[in-house]
């Protein structure tokens, strides 16, 4: 996720699926129906709706806009139910061939819809975790969705077409964590790598001010370098669903095999490297994740120290990929290093909390930091940082795309995700040298940022009023990433690899 400032399709059968959910927007009434039903129920089914979305790392009160609820068996009788906290709804269907849980959902999220759910007059937009109730024990297996939309009414997903036009996915995570956008709206495509893509425009009263034909074009631009990076995807198609209109949220979130952005409707959008972050998501946290966030426990809090790597080291290759794209040049890139570097030094929290511990407690504050602390920021530097010190260690012959590759192969879905301390380990094997000493330094420490790692592959961070572990700046107060004058032969070299690696790859 990332917010702006100013699943992997499994082709299966429907006849397959154990849980199958129902949609019906009704624009008049601004809400959505939602049933879900389970074959062969136990005595007692329990149905719960998410605290949290994956990729926002908040809790949210989706029980908030439910209502009308209601158990009913396959022939329409009314089943016994009971809702012991605000999130759950028991239902006694034991002995029923069904037992179906159906209920309302208002669809007043703000703009376009982002988080939740927003229905208006020409289109509905559903953000999964905050519609479709999961089932205890059912998480894991297989799931339709028949959609009854107004005549006239398109429809957006990277879900898979089942049977019967309906949508199905291998279970719960994959389901909630593909948007659904219905409606009016306008559909672009194109191919990388022998991949297919979309782009839905969504705008009020369908008229997007941009250029569509420039802004598809530099988005399949901008999607290149990771897909040439990692070689391959996890997804059989990708999904840009764009929302041209700001409600109470600008900027995106990933999701299994899609990303949603909310920006404004103006004549030149030039996402690039927002786009580029929630689009590397699909591999860094959609795949290469944390052990605990997937498969997803959803009643509760997800704590990682590594939203830092999750967050902060994509939002580093949002950067570095908008420039190897070509989108961008030498310059904008080191000026956006800059900008990171500012922002970081310029906060007090950094003095008293590491990024580990930004990570972990950003539950209880907005999501994406603790205090002026960005797990975001520090991790785009650690990021930066390490791959300057691999480069180092490896005379060249490695990068932090190594690294990204090696947790890629050894954590695709359904791989179980990594272990708290195994990018440490990763990035010593990949870096064939002990970094762990660097490594605590940047993750699990207060210590200043050693900058002067970066003198390694030629540059030169400029921090003004800085420790001894830092060079002080020659522009006042300036903060500055620049190619370093003083940098040798081989320093220059590993520059050049820095900026071009991917020119490497077939």
């Amino acid at each position: 996720m990332r917010r702006l400032l100013a699943g992997l399709p499994c082709l299966i059968s429907l006849a397959s699926a154990t849980v199958h959910y129902k949609l019906s927007p009704q624009p008049a009434a601004k809400t959505i129906t939602v049933s879900v039903t389970v074959d062969l129920p136990k005595s007692v089914e329990t149905f719960r709706i998410p605290a949290w979305c994956p990729g926002y790392y908040q809790i949210a009160n989706y029980q908030k806009k439910i209502f009308d609820v209601k158990a009913t068996d396959s022939e329409g009788n009314l089943l016994q139910m009971e809702s012991p906290d605000s999130r759950t709804w028991k239902v006694f269907g034991g002995g029923r061939k069904e037992a179906t849980l159906s209920y309302k959902v208002l669809g007043d999220d703000p703009g376009l819809g982002f988080f939740a759910v927003n229905v208006q007059s020409d289109k509905t937009f559903i953000n999964g975790a905050a519609a479709f109730m999961f089932v205890d024990g059912h998480n894991t297996e297989d799931v339709s969705l028949n959609i009854k939309s107004p005549t006239g009414w398109d429809v957006a997903t990277a879900m898979t077409s089942g049977d019967n036009q309906d949508w199905v996915a291998a279970n719960y995570d994959e389901f909630i964590d593909n948007p659904i956008q219905l409606g009016v709206f306008t559909r672009k495509t194109f191919k990388l790598m022998g991949v297919p893509f979309e782009v839905i425009f969504v705008a009020p009263e369908n008229a997007p001010r941009c250029d569509l034909d420039l802004e598809t074009e530099r988005l399949k631009t901008v999607s290149k370098p990771a897909l040439k990076m990692f070689r391959r995807s996890s997804f059989k198609k990708y999904l840009y669903i764009l929302h041209l209109e700001i409600g109470n949220f600008s900027g995106g979130l990933e999701h299994r095999s899609c990303n949603v952005q909310a920006v404004s409707n103006g004549s030149e959008l030039h996402l690039d490297d927002l786009a580029a972050h929630e689009y590397f998501h699909a591999w860094n946290v959609k795949q290469i994740r944390p052990s605990i966030l997937g498969p997803f426990d959803y009643t509760k809090p997800q704590r990682t120290a590594n939203l830092w790597f999750a967050e902060g080291v994509t939002d580093y290759y949002s950067k570095l990929h908008t420039f190897q794209s070509g989108i961008r040049n030498e310059t904008w890139l080191l000026a956006q290093m800059s900008d990171q570097v500012r922002e970081l030094q310029s906060g007090r929290t950094r003095k008293t909390k590491t990024v580990e511990e930004a990570s972990k407690g950003c539950w209880e504050q907005d999501g994406f930091s603790v205090g002026d602390l960005s797990f975001y920021t520090k991790g785009l530097i650690a990021g930066l940082i390490l791959d300057a010190a691999i480069i180092d260690a490896s005379h060249g012959t490695k990068t932090l795309d190594d690294v990204m590759r090696a947790l890629y192969l050894k954590h695709e879905i359904p791989k179980p995700g990594y272990q708290e301390d195994e990018l440490r380990t990763t990035i010593n094997d990949v870096a064939g040298a002990d970094l762990s000493d660097l490594y605590r330094q940047l993750i699990q420490s207060t210590d200043e940022v050693p900058y002067s790692i970066a003198s390694k592959i030629g540059l030169r961070i400029l921090v003004p009023n800085a420790s001894r572990n830092v060079s002080p700046s020659s522009h006042g107060s300036d903060f500055s990433v620049e190619p370093d004058p003083d940098a040798t032969a081989q320093t220059k070299n590993y520059y050049k690899i820095w900026l071009h690696r991917l020119n490497s790859i077939e």
